[in-house]
């Protein structure tokens, strides 16, 4: 029947993030789309109790706190709140994350080797923070990514909660048998 199946507006991306070990800014690049990041706060913090567990953080440890609001030529699409190890990191506070990636940095700079993460994907209702960053109504449904990332040693190096804007950026996969 004419009409029926799946449509792909041009307002709406799709990048790789459900498939491959990839940041939103290396796939918004790969794919020629243009992106703004706005950092909200780059501090070091000692980790709330969860995070310490989840990166094996020590009592009296330290995170890097890395808040950013990923934008498109049609506004915001991406909420991001990344805490990072900060052992053996000298000065990460200072990197500049609305040019260099996250990733990028702690390959290239750190020579550190990302392997592995565990991602985590639901819908959630935007709350204030996500509503008033997303530019969405309080309430209304958002892509949640909740992801650990593991070095090549087995280390998690980076835990991060995400926030999509499902209306302009679509989480996909790609299956094979």
């Amino acid at each position: 029947m004419p009409g029926k199946g799946t449509f792909v507006t041009s307002t709406t991306i799709e990048p790789a993030i459900a498939q491959k070990l990839t940041g939103l800014s290396e796939d918004f690049t790969s794919q020629g789309i243009v992106s703004a990041t706005e950092v909200i706060d780059c501090s070091l913090i000692e980790p709330p109790a969860p995070v310490a567990a989840l990166l094996e953080i020590p009592a009296g440890g330290e995170v890097l706190r890395l808040y950013r609001r990923r934008s498109t030529a049609g506004g915001p699409v991406a909420l991001l709140h990344n805490y990072v190890r900060a052992v053996n990191l000298p000065g990460i506070e200072h990197v500049d994350f609305e040019k260099e990636s996250l990733f990028n940095t702690l390959e290239t700079t750190y020579r550190l080797r990302i392997a592995t993460a565990r991602r985590t994907f639901s819908a959630e209702p935007a709350n204030e923070m996500v509503s008033e960053r997303l530019g969405v109504p309080l309430g209304s449904p958002v892509q949640y990514l909740e992801q650990v990332t593991y070095l090549a040693d087995g280390h998690p190096i980076e835990y991060s909660d995400v926030w999509i804007r499902s209306d302009r950026l679509r989480v996909t996969s790609l299956l094979s048998r």
